[in-house]
């Protein structure tokens, strides 16, 4: 198969299954702030207790850690809904801390020791104990997404937008009634998309926000998920801790790939999520 097969291949998988759109939808269901906020506190509490008993350390001091990253997650999902160009890079990066605190709790390390920073398709993975404080990586599902986005036709990159999120963001055309999506860090807005209020639609902001709380999403199980995979892989097979040192494979793309394909869109979790803190 070609290479450009292969591209078409994976922008099929990660456009139906992977993304999320900021759909219009009259039905969506929305939750309370406070369901939202428990379930991001006990997600990276399991996560990181959970983890830290397969490492035969104990469960509740890593729940304990996990659950206070989880809050800071949740804290920087809701700066991102507020809906404003300082509020989407603080709110990614506060809630990108907090996915870190949640991986250096599951691996039994000290206190935010290492932090992984997204910024477009390069995770910044620092380390304050190392000699070599600061390691970029790309990420190789986000870099395959850009190219691929970016070689559609009438697509362009939004500049402005791109540097209020600390993402890519691409302007496509619209062609499916879908007003916005995430793909692996990588948002697409439909040109159609207003600026201001129109009410058929929602507006760009609403709509950004929506989309960079799922990019938040894919950060924390990017980082707590796949990373503390790759670091224990590393340890057992050198080979592959060489590859580790330049990209970052998110290895639990497979995952998210079948769980986004057997549940419908308007049943999503991470839907539900996203429509309520936004408010769209």
């Amino acid at each position: 198969m070609s290479t450009r097969a292969w591209f078409a291949v994976f922008a099929t998988l990660l456009g139906t299954a992977t993304p999320s759109s900021a759909q219009i939808s009259e039905d969506a269901r929305q939750t309370s702030d406070s369901r939202i906020a428990a379930v991001n506190v006990a997600l990276g509490a399991l996560t990181a207790g959970t983890l830290s008993a397969a490492r035969h350390k104990s469960f509740w001091k890593g729940f304990a850690r996990g659950g206070a990253g989880g809050a800071v997650v949740y804290a920087g999902k809701r700066l991102i809904g507020e809906g404003n160009p300082s509020s989407w890079w603080a709110g990614r990066q506060l809630a990108a801390l907090g996915s870190s605190e949640v991986a250096n709790a599951a691996e039994g390390l000290p206190f935010l020791q290492r932090i992984v920073i997204p910024i477009g398709p390069v995770r910044l993975h620092v380390d304050r104990l190392a000699k070599r404080k600061v390691t970029p990586k790309l990420d190789l599902s986000s870099t395959i997404a850009t190219v691929i986005i970016a070689s559609r036709d009438r697509t362009r990159l939004a500049i402005n937008e791109s540097l209020a999120t600390g993402a890519i963001v691409f302007v496509v055309p619209e062609t499916s009634g879908t007003v916005g999506t995430h793909t692996a860090g990588v948002v697409s807005l439909s040109e159609l998309v207003p600026d201001g209020k129109f009410p058929p639609l929602p507006t760009k902001r609403g709509v950004i926000s929506h989309e960079l709380i799922h990019a938040v999403q894919y950060d924390f199980v990017f980082t707590a998920w796949s990373d503390v995979m790759q670091h224990a892989i590393g340890k057992r097979f050198p080979a592959v801790g060489l590859v580790n040192r330049y990209v970052d494979v998110n290895l639990t793309l497979p995952l998210q790939l079948g769980v986004n394909s057997l549940i419908d869109y308007h049943d999503r979790p991470w839907e539900t999520e996203a429509l309520s803190i936004a408010k769209q």
